[in-house]
């Protein structure tokens, strides 16, 4: 059996580099990896940084540091996806052509998505409850920035005045206006 793993880093050098992706500090990965009781601060923080300078230790913390973007990246895309789907949603979805509500499993995905629950009485009548559209196509403004460019269109009274002005605010002392050059 090898002492090095698929990446060409040994067991410790592979600790090493998940602590440091977990967000650890370089000293204190390398605390919990190897046995450095006993070791000078100045020691510990070198022998870390040697680590970290290793080819194979920085490829793989990089490679590692790329998986967990992308699963971020990803995760962050299907939550815009869904906010997108109760956004654009259309509660058309839960009727029949002659006019009756279709039972939950007739309903297709899209509008099965913007449906938050339902209830079926004892009179077989079908209640549906969506999600709010308002709070999904809030969050989606949000997310594209459009309350910033509204706020920036905002006026702000003060900014105007002081633009309107241009510079040519007289100094008032004791009541009288100075001229230039009077103090």
């Amino acid at each position: 059996m090898s002492r090095f793993n698929e990446h060409g880093l040994t067991p410790k050098q592979e600790k090493f580099a998940r602590t440091v992706v977990s967000g650890k500090k370089l000293a204190d990965a390398y605390r919990e990896s190897y046995c450095a009781k006993g070791m000078a601060e100045k020691t510990l923080h070198e022998a870390a940084s040697r680590l970290a300078a290793n080819s194979k230790v920085i490829a793989r913390i990089f490679a590692m540091q790329a998986a967990a973007a992308e699963i971020a990246t990803l995760k962050a895309a299907d939550v815009l996806r869904e906010v997108r789907a109760l956004a654009l949603s259309d509660i058309i979805g839960i009727v029949n052509n002659d006019g009756t509500f279709k039972l939950p499993h007739e309903i297709d995905k899209e509008t099965r998505a913007a449906i938050a629950s339902f209830e079926i009485d004892k009179d077989k009548v079908i209640k549906y409850r969506f999600w709010s559209k308002t709070d999904a196509l809030e969050k989606a403004m949000k997310h594209l920035g459009l309350y910033e460019r509204d706020n920036k269109q905002r006026t702000d009274p003060l900014r105007e005045l002081l633009d309107s002005l241009g510079g040519a605010v007289i100094g008032v002392s004791s009541g009288k206006p100075r001229r230039t050059g009077e103090r």
